[in-house]
């Protein structure tokens, strides 16, 4: 995880699949990876769209791993996780009610 952080500020956006592959393994195989994984999702901007299933699915557990499982490190998550997915799959916009004469 740290290795796939790192080749992604090295690499940049031609690294992102392989960058994004091995972030979601690792949280997915090791929840105490999550803070680190969503800090570098949140870096990598539009490019970690591919993310958002399994970040809703860790965001919806009632606790999460996070580093050390701390409450500090679980609201931080969330609070990070949040963003991101408010930034990466804003709610559709609300079409006007139709008009009645």
């Amino acid at each position: 995880m740290h290795c796939a952080a790192a080749f992604w500020e090295i690499g940049g956006e031609a690294e992102a699949p392989a960058v994004l592959d091995a972030l979601l393994q690792a949280m997915a195989q090791n929840s105490a990876t999550a803070n680190h994984v969503v800090a570098c999702l949140d870096r990598m901007g539009s490019l970690a769209a591919p993310a958002l299933p399994l970040l809703r699915e860790q965001l919806s557990l009632p606790r999460r791993g996070g580093r050390f499982q701390s409450v500090d490190h679980d609201e931080e998550l969330q609070r990070l996780g949040g963003t991101l997915l408010a930034r990466l799959d804003p709610p559709a916009p609300v079409a006007p009610a139709p008009r009645t004469a």
